[in-house]
């Protein structure tokens, strides 16, 4: 006769399980409290501590699966509730994931981790007016929370309540003095020249953006300045048919990538945003792709390209001189540059309250030409939506010319 199920040691299985998972060991640690679940299907801790471990390997769906069954097991346990509305915010369940959230403050009394939280899951659903009443709400009770200050004060900006956005600016850096990106924010406020963002801002700022950038970019903004950029290079007289090896510059996830990839033997990809490249790489569109910062890239690099790109790049730039000089030091010959631009009529650049940078084609022009760029294409575009009106733009087609007959 075979062992019953209770002579099992379930006890043993279980805290092996714990312990694997503790240890790192999360898809063996999975297998166990599966094992376990076989014969105690009505115990909450476990479905819970599933939960956790399906999240960490970012299994969503199944860590959803474990919390639901977890919370109606044990329906007052706020970190159940809680879980379960991170793990359907990752999974882009918004109203569940309110729901969730919602329960867990009921529970827990004003959790300050809960109302962060369920800030982040308005402002990533683009529930903006929601976000900042819960941002506020937490605010009264831990007026430090940081990033609680850091992210009301985006969301004043995005709804361009310019002064009460540098207000928070001003109190996270009395929070944190070193936060980069609310000193490039306050200075854009402020219309205080910069030579050009800090790294650390264009990294924090797209890392984040990653998850939903081309739903947000492509169909809320209406953006297909790569597109352009495309068009542009085909209309070239005499033209090339295929280029030898292309970078995109500033890659993204890859949109630029796609309209280009037909046209090129060899097609690379750089970025500074590493959550950035990770979604283009699955996109299987670049032979290489950089993480890295693109003048220091441009600057070491042995390649040498014979096409450019840089859809939406030059507006988070300042100074365009070390871009251009870059670019043409790793240029072939009579290489092409494309690339778009957020346009100012005032001299140079100027900030804008975005944060991003506007540039004169005056400007644009000369700064090419004195790195060794010719102006082949020069026209007008509209490069994104904002706020219901376009974002006015200029596409330039150079090409480098560093000898002369």
């Amino acid at each position: 006769m075979g062992k019953k199920p209770e002579s099992v040691d379930i006890q043993s299985i279980y805290q092996s399980a714990v312990t694997l998972h503790q240890q790192g060991e999360i898809s063996r640690a999975v297998t166990l409290y599966l094992q376990v679940l076989h014969h105690f299907p009505d115990v909450a801790a476990i479905h819970y501590n599933l939960g956790l471990a399906r999240f960490e390997l970012e299994q969503f769906a199944g860590a959803i699966e474990a919390y639901n069954r977890a919370a109606e097991l044990n329906p007052v346990d706020s970190d159940i509730f809680y879980n379960l509305g991170l793990a359907c915010k990752m999974a882009r369940q918004y109203d569940q994931a309110e729901k969730a959230y919602l329960r867990a403050l009921e529970l827990a009394d004003n959790e300050r981790d809960i109302l962060y939280n369920l800030g982040c899951c308005y402002q990533d659903a683009g529930a903006i007016e929601q976000a900042c009443l819960v941002y506020e709400r937490l605010l009264e009770l831990a007026p430090d929370h940081v990033s609680g200050v850091n992210n009301l004060a985006y969301l004043q900006h995005l709804r361009k309540n310019f002064a009460q956005a540098k207000k928070l600016y001003a109190r996270v850096l009395e929070l944190d003095p070193h936060r980069r990106s609310a000193q490039h924010m306050l200075a854009a406020l402020s219309g205080k020249v910069e030579q050009g963002p800090p790294r650390e801002y264009i990294r924090e700022l797209f890392d984040q953006y990653s998850e939903n950038f081309e739903e947000n970019l492509v169909k809320d903004l209406e953006y297909n300045t790569y597109c352009i950029l495309r068009q542009a290079i085909d209309a070239l007289p005499g033209k090339k048919s295929r280029y030898d090896h292309g970078l995109d510059i500033g890659c993204g996830t890859g949109l630029a990538g796609e309209a280009f990839h037909s046209i090129c033997a060899r097609l690379s990809g750089i970025d500074l945003s590493a959550n950035m490249i990770g979604q283009s790489a699955e996109k299987n569109l670049y032979d290489e792709l950089h993480c890295a910062e693109v003048i220091e890239f441009l600057g070491r690099t042995n390649h040498e390209y014979d096409l450019l790109i840089a859809a939406d790049v030059v507006p988070y730039l300042g100074n365009l001189e070390p871009l251009f000089a870059a670019a043409a030091q790793s240029a072939a010959e009579n290489a092409h540059f494309c690339l778009s631009s957020e346009k100012t009529e005032k001299p140079g650049w100027n900030i804008r309250p975005t944060g991003r940078y506007a540039h004169n084609p005056e400007y644009i022009a000369h700064t090419a030409a004195k790195n060794g760029w010719v102006v082949l294409e020069r026209f007008r575009a509209n490069i994104r939506r904002e706020h219901d009106a376009w974002i006015r733009g200029t596409i330039f087609v150079l090409e480098k010319r560093t000898r002369y007959k």
